[in-house]
């Protein structure tokens, strides 16, 4: 492995163990015992110090002098487009199903401004959450596997990526199903976490 490989990885697990840490329940419960009345902050705080953070990771990636390993030659790049556009529509509906006020922060700024309490947005079960569980997780998945030629220094930080968002999935999973229960449980029987599952009737169960 070579010493610029070694650096991409660490430095991608590096902002994925960053971003992971300040969305726990443990650092958002550590930020509201200390900072009570600026809480309501936390949450756009949060998303943007990701952005930025992530926006210097990346400029910094695509500065990384790389050899081509695979384009997406001939027929390939067919493949590939349709990958895409398939990422993007799960972005696109997952956008629409989510309240995405409360998950930019913007919802508990209202909220503060009017001194009330901001409530988690209800569970749904909707729109495209009706066919898959996590639309976002897989489009990322989706993103990461068709997205640009792949490199020598791309692969690396594609692969760091790949096992956190899988990782992140499989945590959000759990946190779900112990906040909301037996309605997530039987939901989760129901509908594919990335992708359609086969309904019951058509597989003659």
């Amino acid at each position: 492995m070579s010493t610029t490989v070694a650096a991409v990885i660490l430095w991608t697990a590096l902002w994925c163990a960053f971003h992971s840490l300040l969305a726990t329940h443990r650092w958002r419960d550590l930020v509201r015992r200390l900072f009570p009345r600026w809480h309501a902050f936390s949450r756009v705080l949060y998303v943007l110090g990701s952005t930025v953070t992530l926006a210097v990771l990346l400029a910094w990636l695509r500065a990384l002098p790389e050899r081509v390993l695979w384009d997406w030659p001939g027929p390939w790049s067919l493949a590939r487009w349709l990958g895409l556009a398939e990422a993007f529509f799960l972005f696109w509906a997952g956008a629409r199903a989510f309240d995405n006020r409360h998950f930019l922060g913007l919802s508990q700024l209202r909220d503060y401004a009017a001194g009330r309490h901001s409530a988690e947005p209800p569970f749904r079960a909707d729109g495209i959450l009706a066919v898959v569980r996590h639309p976002w997780y897989a489009g990322t998945v989706l993103l990461l596997v068709f997205m640009l030629p792949w490199t020598d220094v791309n692969v690396a930080w594609r692969g760091v990526f790949l096992v956190y968002t899988l990782v992140g999935c499989e945590l959000e999973e759990r946190k779900l199903l112990r906040e909301i229960g037996a309605p997530y449980a039987e939901y989760r029987r129901r509908v594919g976490r990335y992708w359609p599952r086969r309904r019951a009737g058509r597989e003659g169960g």
